[in-house]
């Protein structure tokens, strides 16, 4: 019976392969349809929460493992050899990332389920560790292999819709100017019927290469931000959890950090682009204990009620989350994630 699981196995996997290559717009529905799943159990069966972070995790994990089927059927044999070259190396970076996206994905429902077993102690004891590793994971990432300003989570999903178009780019099919404009060699550009008349991706992005190298004062910027979770976490231990101290460290460092790094010239599409969503992100610590408990929370009820009493239909969608607010807030908004 093993023997003849194996290749039934090998089968269906191969088969689902096939599927999500040929379909990935129907995937991306799957994997929504999935994590509305997860929000419409919240609340409304026994260790709903619990259930609800679980799947949530399992779309998450879906959607990663179907991005690198996708991309691995949409890349060239050129982009192949490239990427295959990092994957024997076990901290490699692309590795690395892999693991901090998994952490990234999986930190809620591990601190859910560590509450649910062992308690407030246990659930505290679960965040120093996933803190203290994505901590280190990305200091690795940012003084060994000199990638500078990483997203949250570092493995973003894809675009589906354009991934095959920047694939057939490869890397010796471009130039790559000083100013960092890309251009595509004119023997290497596509037949006229898929030209899309765009520019072609740039190399940092299909190599995975770290845009340009930060200064000392930069790299001290970039290196306050990734412990910024370690720092906030500690300053909990010393001061209490219901401290603003803890509060505005945390938004101090980050704010400072920020402006540190938006006086860096020439930065990348992609670096500005996530500098932008860091600036966005300090919005969040409007709904980050204290702040939430003393001012926010009152104003954002009061808002929402009306919001609920005043729209048609909009009753059934906003009421559980008016009921599950607080509960939400407390699993969800953390100073100490990066």
């Amino acid at each position: 019976m093993e023997n003849l699981s194996i290749p039934t196995l090998r089968v269906l996997y191969k088969h689902y392969v096939n599927w999500v290559s040929a379909h990935p717009e129907r995937t991306t529905d799957l994997e929504a349809s999935i994590k509305w799943i997860s929000y419409f159990l919240a609340g409304r069966i026994n260790n709903s929460t619990l259930l609800s972070e679980l799947i949530y995790s399992m779309s998450n994990f879906m959607m990663l493992f179907n991005d690198q089927i996708i991309l691995s059927t949409a890349k060239s044999s050129n982009l192949k050899t490239v990427s295959d070259k990092g994957k024997k190396k076990i901290f490699s970076s692309e590795n690395i990332k892999r693991f901090i996206t998994t952490v990234d994905y999986i930190e809620v429902f591990i601190e859910v389920s560590a509450k649910k077993l062992w308690g407030d102690r246990g659930r505290w004891i679960i965040i120093v560790l996933l803190q203290t590793a994505k901590c280190m994971a990305r200091m690795y990432l940012l003084h060994v292999h000199k990638l500078h300003i990483l997203e949250s989570p570092p493995i973003q999903p894809l675009d589906r819709k354009s991934v095959g178009l920047k694939c057939n780019d490869s890397v010796d099919d471009v130039i790559t100017l000083p100013s960092g404009r890309t251009i595509r060699k004119l023997d290497h550009a596509p037949p006229m019927n898929r030209r899309t008349w765009e520019a072609p991706p740039r190399a940092d992005k299909l190599n995975g290469v770290p845009g340009r190298t930060l200064s000392d004062k930069h790299i001290v910027a970039e290196t306050m931000y990734i412990m910024k979770p370690i720092i906030h976490l500690g300053s909990m231990c010393v001061f209490g959890q219901k401290s603003w101290k803890p509060w505005l460290i945390s938004i101090t460092i980050e704010y400072i950090s920020l402006q540190r790094l938006k006086s860096i010239e020439n930065l990348t599409p992609q670096q500005r682009l996530v500098l932008s969503k860091r600036s966005l992100n300090l919005a969040m610590y409007m709904v980050r204990s204290p702040f939430f408990e003393n001012y926010s929370e009152k104003h954002i009820r009061l808002f929402l009620q009306w919001f609920v009493n005043s729209v048609p239909l909009v009753g059934p969608l906003m009421r559980p989350f008016l009921e599950y607010m607080k509960q939400w807030q407390e699993t969800y908004f953390y100073l100490w994630s990066v």
